[in-house]
């Protein structure tokens, strides 16, 4: 009897435990947000879609780097390559490597919506 008393009490424990551990877990997270994108069709014939309003951008490349600042863009960049060094405002924007080996983690941290690169090479591994 005393045993069958303590295999009861053991799997009350464990259920308790398990409903505060469920309950200690659940969190109200919202539903993500439904953003508005543009599709096109890229130049290997892939479906892209990007957001209509663009507000972070990461440039793999110093001529895009000055592109992107050419066009009013440069306020939306937040990570660019040690290379990219023109125009002077380039300094104070978050380095993410360089053209030939940039730091994805990096570039993942900053969660930019896209991504301008000048080669597929560069990252044809993450592809």
């Amino acid at each position: 009897m005393l045993g069958h008393r303590r295999s009861i009490t053991l799997r009350t424990i464990i259920s308790l435990t398990a409903i505060l551990f469920a309950v200690g877990c659940y969190r109200n997270v919202a539903p993500p947000r439904e953003v508005p994108v543009r599709t096109f069709t890229d130049d290997l014939g892939r479906n892209v879609r990007v957001p209509q309003k663009v507000e972070s951008i990461v440039s793999l490349a110093p001529n895009l780097t000055e592109t992107i600042f050419a066009v009013g863009g440069g306020d939306l960049l937040v990570g660019v390559t040690t290379f990219c060094n023109y125009p002077p405002e380039t300094k104070a924007i978050r380095k993410v490597g360089d053209t030939q080996k940039p730091n994805i983690e990096t570039i993942i941290a900053l969660k930019p919506e896209i991504v301008f690169v000048s080669t597929a090479w560069q990252l044809e591994g993450f592809t």
